[in-house]
């Protein structure tokens, strides 16, 4: 089924400088906070502006966001807007510059993990030690980045977005070949490991097997975090699909998480 015409944007609008908020002292908060790269404490204060805001204006914030290039505070527009019972698909499934980077997995694939792992933070570290964008392992950052020749840096992982997500990627790949493009697979092994997606086909059977029911697979899944990451990966696909302007494959969305629709494109 198609997706409604207005279902990503919002059509024309005023631009969003003759928004309410403009002359808002906690808009001018914010914008100081971020140009003294205190970020977090900037989407604080976006986040609170929002919730005073009509529907109109929440889509000239994000206008706002868009052009200062804030993709992970537009996430968390999106996901405060969430929380208060509203739906604005565009900061909730923003846009972010790695989709633009080559890969041979598909960026929507690329801006769903990172999306999920690191809401688009480039500087996150999570308490396990994964780290930025992408939220790579140290160990794991150094095989890939030994392998497409990249001198590895613990410190680059942390600080620059471009070189976390050319690492991040190249596992994407990696995974994309072992597990021929399967989403379900691909999502089990970024977030818990290849030997885990490994046993759990050993112990449940293969997901993308006709005799396998995908959705009780994923159900099945013994961890909690990955049953849902599985979800919330996979549900995100088609979205970012539309929000690339790509054309959406006229299938189900449990044949989509049977396929091989992540499969490796030819460099």
């Amino acid at each position: 089924m198609p997706m409604p015409s207005d279902f990503l944007t919002w059509g024309e609008l005023p631009d969003w400088r003759d928004a309410s908020f403009v002359n808002s002292s906690v808009l001018h908060a914010a914008i100081l906070l971020f140009s003294a790269n205190q970020n977090p404490l900037g989407e604080r204060f976006i986040t609170h502006l929002s919730e005073t805001l009509g529907t109109d204006d929440v889509h000239k914030l994000n206008d706002f966001l868009e052009e200062l290039r804030k993709p992970h505070v537009l996430v968390m527009l999106g996901k405060r807007q969430a929380s208060m019972g509203k739906t604005f698909v565009r900061p909730y499934y923003a846009l972010h510059p790695v989709a633009r980077m080559p890969a041979r997995v598909p960026s929507e694939l690329v801006l769903a993990i990172a999306r999920r792992e690191s809401e688009f933070d480039p500087n996150v570290i999570s308490p396990v030690g994964a780290r930025g964008l992408m939220q790579v392992m140290p160990k794991t950052a150094k095989e890939m980045a030994d392998r497409v020749g990249l001198r590895y840096s613990q410190k680059r992982l942390e600080t620059d977005w471009a070189y976390n997500a050319r690492i991040g990627i190249t596992y994407l790949e990696e995974l994309a070949e072992r597990y021929a493009g399967n989403p379900v697979l691909m999502s089990v092994a970024y977030n818990a490991g290849p030997s885990r997606a490994d046993r759990w086909i050993e112990l449940m059977g293969d997901p993308r097997k006709s005799e396998v029911d995908v959705i009780d697979w994923i159900e099945m899944a013994p961890f909690q975090e990955t049953r849902n990451y599985i979800m919330r990966v996979t549900e995100s696909l088609p979205i970012y699909q539309a929000r690339l302007g790509k054309a959406i494959a006229p299938k189900s969305f449990e044949a989509m998480l049977k396929g091989s629709s992540l499969s490796l494109r030819t460099p």
